[in-house]
């Protein structure tokens, strides 16, 4: 039986930076932060886990650990704007 080949993190990293700069333009077009933070969040949450997993060392793995911290507490940010309705 072959090895099991481990999966790039290309699509991680393409992922983040996707969303991390189309958040800002899709909060302009569609006229909500919310749904912007939340984006922006996904894409450092993204982020944070491709830098763990291919951090080299502890502050490598720190820095993601940062990324998720931050990202996390941008997308709730952004979930309580978006029930709570508040205009940007």
């Amino acid at each position: 039986m072959p090895a099991k080949k481990p999966h790039s993190p290309k699509a991680l990293w393409w992922s983040a930076g996707l969303l991390l700069m189309g958040a800002p333009i899709l909060a302009l077009f569609s006229r909500s932060w919310g749904v912007g933070g939340l984006a922006f969040g996904a894409g450092a949450i993204f982020l944070g886990i491709g830098q763990i997993r291919a951090g080299e060392d502890r502050s490598g793995r720190f820095v993601g650990l940062a990324l998720v911290l931050g990202g996390a507490f941008t997308a709730v940010d952004g979930v309580i704007r978006l029930l709570s309705g508040m205009e940007p």
